[in-house]
């Protein structure tokens, strides 16, 4: 390759909010990802595509980066649309909509013009907030691609934030032509026979403990860059050259909580128009009061100290069948809640509610569609229906008006009773909307009766993953351990009466105590349940 340019796209980023406006140990995001990437041998160009409304704080930034600023913001569909999927995802791979973490920002009109600006005949794509990328790497990744000379895309399967991918001229081009992403290669397509790219000629080699971390290295958010600079204190005055696994061995030493959790789900009503196997409302009665609207606004108020809170607004009902729903939506978008997906069976949703879905400052819409037939679904979901379900995914899609957001993914809870139609299931959705997602049902911690296809549960328990990220609040208000405890039975906290950082890291900080000691017998739900191993 004579020319191997690094691209960092800020297409995704916000006009206020950015790698060129936030700041790491005193100087911007952006200044640190380009001093790393200064030191990579191989890599001959650096150049940063960005929005007029960018370009006063990047330019600065940029020293000898080519800088091509795309005037006025508007929006672009394909940007969006995996924008919106990577929120969602913290791994490199196995987004929605078939994305990597290096799809962010990608838009191939633009990056095929940037790449014959500066005569290159392969582009890195490297986030902006990659401030702690490893130039060592790259100049490996770039190696791997002139041992290959036949690949088109080659990748790094490292953690985000610490490597990148590098993509050919002429797949540059086809890219650009059918207005998609170089990440949709490395995801299973149902009409095309490929081998796993792990094992091909794509991937590049790099150590162990950077590939398998499930550790985030990107400084996107007020979140990460705390926690890389708690991570990093003792790396004062070498972090500029420390290497990848140096970094991971750092960030897995330090195990502190976040002041508030990653993640929120919300239940705001306990009303359902489905009854399906897995569900618990089928096996006992839960009423609980709608959530009100006040309550919401406080506690988003309060979420929204940090700026990469990811809600989930589901619980025991559905959330369309409540009449606060998109008041609440509203109250998220206007603390500045970016990521919002909804959790809903379609079952009696009107084409007014809909439309006003699809038209929503909503990140994604899982809709429960477990079955490829009318009588499969009823024996799941404990109702007719199917074909009503399908027809409102069709109305959903229409009312988007040609918009890729919000993402609809429909969803299918693997039991026994429909085991048989998952595989056709899966295929079929994935050609029909881009996404289809696969997950098991719960029973609770033990209270409602097990409908698993098997126990998933690895044979020696450890402390649960999700009580140090995953924070459940119910329509009623009281905070419990999860969202197994639907009953209520292990209530942490009341919102509203106290303040939920207090909740968080104190009342949970007693939970996470005993599980790290391995005494999760003291709680009934925790020593029953068989979830404790999901991210």
């Amino acid at each position: 390759m004579k020319n191997a340019t690094a691209i960092l796209s800020m297409l995704h980023e916000g006009a206020q909010r950015n790698s060129a406006t936030r700041l790491f140990r005193g100087e911007p995001v952006l200044h640190w990802t380009l001093r790393r990437l200064a030191r990579a041998q191989r890599v001959q160009n650096v150049a940063v595509l960005c929005w007029e409304d960018q370009l006063d704080r990047v330019a600065p930034e940029a020293g000898k980066a080519y800088v091509l600023a795309k005037g006025p913001r508007k929006p672009l569909q394909e940007v969006d649309a995996i924008t919106a999927a990577r929120r969602r995802s913290d791994g490199w791979r196995g987004g929605l909509l078939g994305t990597c973490d290096f799809d962010l920002g990608f838009y191939g009109p633009w990056f095929r013009e940037l790449a014959k600006n500066v005569d290159s005949d392969a582009v890195l794509l490297i986030d902006p907030s990659a401030a702690l990328v490893d130039p060592a790497v790259l100049d490996g990744l770039v190696a791997h691609a002139e041992a290959h000379p036949d690949t088109e895309l080659c990748f790094v399967p490292a953690a985000p934030g610490l490597g990148g991918a590098l993509l050919r001229a002429g797949l540059l081009e086809r890219l650009a032509a059918a207005r998609t992403h170089g990440g949709k290669l490395l995801h299973y397509l149902p009409d095309q026979l490929s081998r796993e790219p792990l094992a091909g000629d794509m991937c590049a080699p790099v150590a162990t403990a950077v590939a398998r971390t499930t550790q985030r290295f990107k400084l996107d958010s007020d979140r990460q860059i705390a926690r890389m600079s708690a991570a990093m204190v003792t790396l004062n005055g070498h972090l500029i050259s420390s290497s990848a696994e140096e970094l991971v061995g750092r960030a897995h030493a330090w195990d502190a909580v976040d002041p508030l959790p990653r993640e929120v789900v919300l239940e705001l009503n306990t009303h359902r128009a489905t009854r399906p196997i897995w569900w618990p409302g089928s096996y006992h009665a839960i009423s609980r009061p709608p959530m009100s609207l006040d309550m919401a606004r406080q506690l988003f108020a309060e979420l929204s100290a940090l700026d990469d809170t990811r809600l989930t607004i589901a619980g025991v009902g559905d959330p369309l069948l409540c009449d606060a729903l998109f008041d609440v939506i509203d109250a998220a978008r206007n603390e500045g809640m970016l990521s919002v997906h909804i959790e809903t069976d379609f079952a009696e949703a009107s084409p007014e509610v809909l439309k006003k879905l699809a038209s929503s400052p909503v990140d994604v819409v899982s809709v429960h569609l477990p079955a490829l037939t009318p009588r499969t679904y009823e024996q799941v979901m404990g109702t007719s229906g199917y074909e009503r379900v399908v027809e409102s995914i069709r109305d959903f899609l229409a009312a988007r008006n040609g918009k890729r957001v919000p993402i609809l993914v429909p969803t299918f809870v693997k039991c026994r009773q429909n085991l048989a139609e998952m595989e056709g299931w899966y295929d079929q959705w994935l050609r029909a909307v881009g996404c289809a997602v696969v997950r098991g049902p719960s029973d609770c911690g033990g209270q409602i009766p097990d409908v698993s296809v098997a126990d998933m549960a690895p044979p020696k328990r450890r402390a649960c993953a999700r009580i140090a990220s995953r924070l459940t609040i119910l329509s009623d208000g009281r905070i419990i351990s999860c969202e197994e405890d639907v009953f209520a039975r292990q209530v942490i906290g009341q919102a509203g009466r106290e303040p939920l950082r207090e909740i968080w890291q104190k009342r949970f900080g007693e939970l996470r105590t005993d599980h790290r000691e391995s005494q999760w017998k003291k709680h009934p739900i925790c020593a029953n349940c068989n979830e404790w191993h999901r991210p």
